[in-house]
């Protein structure tokens, strides 16, 4: 096989979707002489915030000198980001080469995509001697692929409803189901939750005997955004209690990743003719950090281009963007889940925002630089942003990532 081939194979296992229950994966480390045993894991849960949080303690404990996996879902530009030694993806031989060995037993299996791309990221991990893996949630966490890495402390970034079909319909249910990977007298980093929420949280440190650590917001963030000072915060925490430095190794860590961290798609601003705004905000609560971005800092509306899967919750996202964006140039995901174009330019249309539907993303960025604006917004899902950002890479709208760049990976 190579790469295009295991690529395809690997996202044909996406037909499968998601399945209950942590056997096969189980079993798929098992094959892999469960290299999880070899490196530790800290693990992101939440809602919002997790793949942040993520990037920023993968920094800080490279910063402090560790060879540090990444994991983290889903990718925005290459299916190869997910798995990552020190800001470098995948290569490609190294994934062709997984699927190679393991494909009879991926298939014995029934292994899914996640599942496949957890077993694969620990093996390769295990390859390569990490020291430190920091590991963020694909969904909830009792049943995530992820929770077989047996981490030795859960950064919870908090919850609102998604998936609740499979989580739960309540704020609490979810927050169970995501504090539930923390494995027995692990540590917990939460900040104060709400009451509902915060009773789960204090059940399960009980239950699990626990050790609570309660962070405070940074002032210093890489990312903008005051909720980015509250992920640097969790991200801060775990590094002081698991790197084995002083505070004040720690903290020049830190401030090194505030100016070295390179995390796409969030609230991520490239300069052009027009500029462009990139955030991957598909929950009600970050597209509220991207409106409040917005209004701190441009005079609305401006041009967008947006797309969201049909099992979030688009309709209440497309209210909050009213004002907002205008107008609004609708496009479909790259997706199964894929909600259509003209479904979401009706429901703006209904709220009296100029909308057009292009199901092609390319189409849909090439008609909104065709209005005339300083700024474009694109917004959404992941398989929107990233291939907008893509496109707009490609036809030199804005500049390619600076050298050394892991973005850069795509244009080698």
């Amino acid at each position: 096989m190579n790469y295009a081939e295991t690529e395809e194979y690997l996202f044909g296992r996406r037909r499968m979707g998601m399945k209950f229950g942590l056997d096969r994966v189980r079993c798929l480390l098992n094959d892999a002489g469960n290299p999880q045993e070899n490196f530790r894991t800290i693990h992101i849960v939440g809602t919002n915030g997790k793949g942040s949080t993520t990037a920023l303690l993968a920094e800080i404990l490279r910063h402090l000198g560790y060879k540090v996996g990444r994991i983290t879902s889903p990718h925005l530009l290459h299916y190869r980001e997910r798995t990552a030694i020190n800001n470098v993806w995948i290569p490609e031989e190294s994934v062709t080469e997984f699927v190679e060995i393991f494909r009879t037993r991926i298939e014995e299996h029934s292994a899914t995509f996640f599942e496949i791309t957890t077993a694969m990221s620990a093996w390769y991990f295990g390859k390569k001697g990490v020291d430190f893996v920091v590991a963020e949630a694909g969904l909830g966490g009792r049943l995530d692929a992820t929770k077989l890495l047996d981490g030795e402390c859960t950064l919870f970034t908090g919850v609102e409803l998604e998936h609740r079909r499979i989580l739960g319909y309540t704020e609490p249910l979810i927050a169970a189901e995501k504090v539930a990977i923390a494995r027995k007298g692990s540590t917990l980093i939460a900040y104060e939750q709400e009451p509902e929420v915060e009773d789960v949280l204090t059940a399960a440190e009980k239950a699990g005997n626990l050790n609570r650590i309660r962070p405070e917001p940074t002032k210093l963030s890489p990312l903008p955004g005051a909720h980015q000072r509250r992920n640097a915060g969790l991200a801060l925490s775990a590094a002081l209690m698991f790197s084995g430095s002083n505070e004040e190794e720690v903290q020049s860590a830190f401030e090194k990743s505030c100016k070295t961290l390179r995390w796409p798609g969030r609230l991520d601003l490239h300069s052009g003719s027009p500029s462009i705004l990139f955030d991957v905000a598909h929950s009600p609560g970050s597209v509220e950090y991207l409106v409040s971005h917005m209004k701190k800092n441009w005079k609305l509306p401006v041009p967008g281009v947006v797309g969201f899967l049909e099992d979030k919750f688009w309709k209440e996202m497309t209210k909050q963007l009213c004002g907002v964006l205008n107008p609004v140039i609708t496009t479909t995901p790259l997706n199964e889940r894929s909600l259509p174009a003209n479904s979401l330019a009706k429901q703006f249309q209904d709220k009296g925002v100029e909308a057009f539907g292009r199901d092609d993303i390319g189409e849909a960025m090439n008609l909104a630089r065709s209005i005339r604006s300083d700024l474009i917004v694109v917004t959404g899902s992941f398989f929107v942003v990233g291939y907008a950002m893509y496109h707009a890479w490609r036809n030199e709208w804005i500049a390619l990532p600076e050298k050394g760049a892991e973005q850069n990976q795509l244009f080698q």
